[in-house]
């Protein structure tokens, strides 16, 4: 008896493990399309947007969703917010800009089916909308969707667009990415005419679907031949390689990406399919949806736990607990000793530095200065397998720190086997 109640209790904890997304009631049957939160703390306030002019928003975690009138029937691809109030979205032939949550929206007509939006704002550059179309073409706005400017960029559809201020004041840092190209430019984009273009690392069969592009830039996509064989590009915004990482394992159509906190990935596709890496997209864990429906876009809002997930026949997933990734942490075995980009980077006046072990081992994580002077010891201890964080502040060294490079290095012991990993990061004042 005792062995069918201890049987019990790991299916039930298994179960609620891996059911932390809950499907709630839109109130449409309409596809959505993409889902936005909203740029407050708490993160219960959204939008999403769909086709036939839809246009729901909560702001209560989605127990309820209002369905706002847009007053067009196009159906629309994605929808961005710079701020709770300010927002655009866009779609067939459309784009709509609204200054007061969604209540009411600007239309404005374009020749053209436009599938994805950037709306941002910085204090020293104002607020922009960056615009990509089926046809390669970018469109862009400084001035609130007043006036537009085109740029033809390529031939092909522009997947994903986003933005990033380089610390502490700029220059902001314009990109974007199609199927074959990854393009960017130096703001401010209104006086820029050049563009500099990447190859991207896809073959014949491959298709990019989504990505997020901010100061860590990822892509997601399928291909094969047959397929569906799903892959994951992933970059510093600084670089212009693309690290491509084959998904094998998962065969399914990916349509979108999130990044919930710095390399816990979270990806959503076709038949109900949600996937989870704790680990920057090496490996992935399967999530219960508790739908059959694809899934078009996931959104989280920075590091909150509140998430939300939006699909075909109006369907619309939430979690308020980032779908359970603490507990798929303690289930992921970390494979390798690896030490990880700090960030933000460059930074003032603290830093995260994360790093993973693969065993019980004996721990060192040491900071120097150029000319290899010790000037903080963070880490001297055993420490358990698994993905360890530390926050390091200029205030803590043993000398005044100015700015420069500065290098962050990992020292393991084990079976009198020392690993030693060394990166880069850089102090800004």
């Amino acid at each position: 008896m005792k062995y069918f109640t201890l049987l019990f209790v790991l299916i039930f904890c298994s179960s609620f493990t891996f059911s932390q997304w809950q499907i709630q009631n839109s109130g449409t049957t309409e596809n959505l399309n993409d889902v936005e939160t909203l740029y407050i703390v708490s993160g219960t306030s959204a939008i999403v947007v769909g086709d036939n002019g839809i246009i729901l928003k909560t702001t209560n975690s989605g127990n309820e969703w209002i369905i706002k009138s847009s007053g067009i029937t196009n159906n629309l691809k994605a929808v961005s917010f710079c701020t709770t109030e300010d927002g655009v979205t866009v779609g067939d032939s459309i784009i709509c800009i609204t200054n007061d949550g969604g209540e009411t929206w600007l239309i404005k007509k374009i020749d053209k089916t436009a599938i994805s939006v950037s709306y941002y704002w910085s204090s020293h550059f104002g607020r922009n909308i960056i615009v990509g179309c089926s046809d390669g073409t970018l469109m862009y706005s400084t001035d609130v969707g007043t006036t537009w400017i085109d740029t033809l960029l390529t031939n092909e559809p522009i997947v994903a667009v986003g933005s990033f201020l380089s610390y502490p004041y700029g220059p902001e840092i314009i990109i974007i990415s199609s199927n074959s190209y990854t393009a960017s430019t130096n703001y401010p984009i209104s006086q820029s005419s050049i563009w500099t273009l990447h190859n991207n690392p896809i073959g014949f069969w491959d298709l990019l679907t989504g990505g997020e592009l901010n100061w860590w830039n990822y892509l997601i996509g399928w291909g094969g031949n047959p397929g569906p064989i799903p892959f994951l590009l992933k970059k510093n915004n600084l670089d212009t390689i693309w690290t491509r990482i084959e998904l094998n394992q998962l065969l399914f159509q990916p349509k979108d990406i999130a990044v919930f906190t710095y390399h816990e990935l979270f990806i959503c596709g076709n038949s109900g399919k949600i996937f989870v890496s704790t680990d920057d997209g090496f490996n992935w864990l399967e999530q219960t949806s508790g739908t059959n429906e694809n899934l078009n876009s996931i959104k989280f809002r920075g590091i909150n736990p509140t998430g939300y997930i939006v699909g075909d026949n109006g369907t619309i997933l939430f979690t308020s607990n980032g779908g359970g990734i603490n507990n798929v942490e303690e289930i992921l075995q970390p494979e390798r000793i690896h030490l990880y980009q700090n960030y933000p980077n460059p930074f003032n006046p603290s830093t995260t530095i994360e790093y993973e072990i693969n065993s019980r081992q004996y721990v060192q994580l040491k900071i120097f200065d150029l000319l290899g002077t010790e000037i903080s010891t963070l880490v001297n201890e055993e420490q358990e397998a698994g993905i360890h964080k530390i926050e390091f502040n200029k205030s803590e060294s043993k000398i005044e720190l100015g700015s420069g490079i500065y290098f962050y290095q990992l020292i393991t012991f084990q079976n009198n086997i020392e690993s030693i990993q060394t990166r880069k990061m850089i102090l800004l004042k």
